[in-house]
């Protein structure tokens, strides 16, 4: 989700030889052409153009040039959109402020919890409904990892004991809610495979019903 959305397109690009050709047809026009006179200006003019022509189709055509165009996402509501803004913003707040730090394990662990926090926008993208019992990682969460990080760097360099004692909270924190993150995400996947098992569950008791399957007979084969 931190990823903006791309497209690829192509597009023909005049392939820039034919450029050298004409300029190096023109240079040697000028050497055999009498350049004092109209004509010869206009001659060379008038063989350059074909050559351009005939160069464009034979030995220099147009070459395909890939180009990625950024696109607009789509959102069922408000909300989603809000929430998927909100978060994006905060994530990359968090990544900026990371980058400031010098302090690896901490980089790593805020990384880790920045790519945690990324998959649960990614499945509010997928599932729009689930953003509204979510808002408190956009609302609170996030954005008080963000200002214990920007603290934690205006004070890095500091060894008072109580600034110490301080930022191992910060690196502790981290982790902590990393975890209860991935917690999150996992929990928000079960409730979708739970899901598919009951609606698959109910498409075998209507196969069953219209006699279109028999469930014990099927067991029976796979053991």
């Amino acid at each position: 989700m931190l990823q903006p959305v791309k497209e690829v397109h192509t597009r023909k690009v005049t392939n820039n030889k034919v450029y050298y050709a004409i300029a190096l047809l023109w240079m040697f026009g000028t050497l055999v052409l009498p350049m004092y006179k109209l004509s010869s200006y206009l001659i060379l003019a008038a063989v350059a153009i074909a050559a351009y022509l005939i160069l464009k189709r034979t030995l220099f055509p147009d070459v395909e040039e890939a180009y990625e165009v950024e696109t607009l996402r789509s959102y069922h509501s408000k909300l989603q959109q809000q929430f998927i803004e909100d978060g994006t913003r905060i994530l990359n707040g968090i990544i900026e402020t990371n980058d400031k730090i010098d302090n690896p394990q901490l980089n790593a662990d805020v990384r880790e919890l920045v790519d945690v926090s990324d998959k649960i926008l990614d499945y509010v993208y997928e599932h729009e409904t689930a953003a509204s019992g979510l808002r408190k990682l956009v609302n609170y969460y996030l954005p008080t990892i963000e200002k214990l990080l920007v603290r934690y760097d205006e004070v890095e360099e500091q060894t008072v004991d109580k600034v110490v004692e301080s930022k191992q909270k910060i690196e502790s924190l981290i982790k902590t809610t990393t975890t209860a993150f991935r917690n999150q995400l996992n929990s928000l996947y079960d409730t979708d495979t739970l899901d598919i098992n009951s609606e698959v569950k109910v498409l075998e008791k209507i196969f069953v019903q219209e006699g279109l399957i028999d469930l014990d007979n099927t067991d029976n084969k796979e053991m």
